[in-house]
């Protein structure tokens, strides 16, 4: 087991967790560790552990990026929640910056509660949706097409995973995708954004509400950008991870920006 010790007490012996050597889970870009708190409050709960599978983190703002995600998906999910009124409101867990004891030079990780329940994934930052979330969990895809709306078309939260229980969604590690690509590696930008109206089918949460069709591009965009959407949508459909990637011309790219925040922004 290895401990770290809280940001804020950076030069501090407290030990605030544990965590095991060896990874039980990954993604494209972290690793994921199990953990418990040591501090009195949380004392013996489960945690989380993540590591930067690029390689340790040793800045102590290393991690702010993925924190600045969290917090944004966050708010928007309570944005979510107070103007849908959803019958389970949707929560990302809170994380933390913490700096592992005695490395050197010292080493940054976050931290998170784990969270309790059957863990699913409901769709990814490159248009997969699972046919769960378009069966049991509409919630899921009806709240990443309302967080395009929320943002005028700016932005778009997704990659959504976690587990739900009678008091709602307990959500974790999400992605927030951007027009002009501010949210790091993770942001697919308007490729994601359309890729994820390519597959999504809107239920009894979100029909009616305006998104992109493909009549909004026919004779906007070369038809050979058409079908590669479309392959690449076929492609999408099987995968629940992060393996293909299409990237629009700049001149397309342009074009479909300017209908998507059109069609957000339509009064």
């Amino acid at each position: 087991m290895a401990t770290f010790s809280n940001r804020s007490t950076f030069f501090q012996p407290n030990c605030v967790a544990t965590f095991e050597q060896v990874h039980f889970d990954e993604g494209r870009f972290r690793r994921a560790y199990r953990g418990q708190w040591t501090t009195p409050e949380k004392y013996g709960q489960k945690c989380v552990i993540k590591r930067m599978k690029s390689g340790y983190v040793w800045a102590a703002n290393g991690w702010d990026s993925t924190i600045k995600i969290y917090d944004r998906a966050g708010a928007i999910a309570q944005q979510f929640n107070q103007s849908v009124r959803p019958n389970y409101p949707i929560c990302f867990t809170s994380i933390g910056t913490y700096v592992v004891i005695n490395s050197n030079p010292k080493e940054y990780v976050v931290a998170e509660d784990y969270l309790e329940g059957v863990f699913m994934k409901w769709c990814n930052n490159y248009g997969y949706i699972s046919p769960k979330a378009m069966s049991e969990h509409i919630m899921m895809p009806a709240f990443v097409h309302w967080s395009w709306l929320y943002t005028s078309g700016q932005e778009m939260v997704c990659d959504l995973q976690g587990t739900r229980d009678e008091n709602g969604y307990h959500l974790t590690d999400p992605v927030i995708l951007s027009l002009n690509n501010t949210y790091g590696e993770t942001d697919m930008g308007i490729e994601g954004m359309a890729m994820f109206f390519m597959n999504h089918q809107c239920n009894s949460i979100c029909r009616g509400w305006r998104r992109p069709h493909w009549e909004s591009f026919i004779g906007k965009i070369p038809r050979e950008t058409l079908a590669a959407c479309q392959l690449m949508q076929s492609q999408v459909n099987n995968a629940t991870s992060y393996r293909f990637e299409m990237k629009f011309p700049p001149s397309t790219k342009d074009i479909v920006k300017r209908v998507f925040l059109q069609i957000a922004q339509a009064q």
